[in-house]
């Protein structure tokens, strides 16, 4: 697991509406790292937060749009 997959997941996912859809119907983590598996990636859901956080900092405006709205999809907690 490591951070750097993380990384990769997300700049392939932010490309990727096929990726994306992939995820379709996954509503928890366990079901959400099952699927980044199964896709290569390896990381946990801290590795993946942590990178989200560092790549909001600063942030004020959110798009509808876009692969952070999507991951919000996902009940983390």
């Amino acid at each position: 697991m490591s951070i750097e997959s993380a990384n990769r997941f997300l700049e392939a996912v932010a490309d990727d509406e096929e990726l994306r859809n992939k995820f379709e119907g996954v509503s928890n983590p366990e079901d959400f790292l099952r699927v980044t598996e199964q896709l290569g990636y390896s990381f946990t859901t801290d590795e993946l937060m942590a990178i989200a956080r560092e790549q909001s900092q600063g942030v004020t405006i959110r798009r509808g749009t876009g692969v952070w709205r999507w991951l919000r999809t996902i009940k983390w907690v």
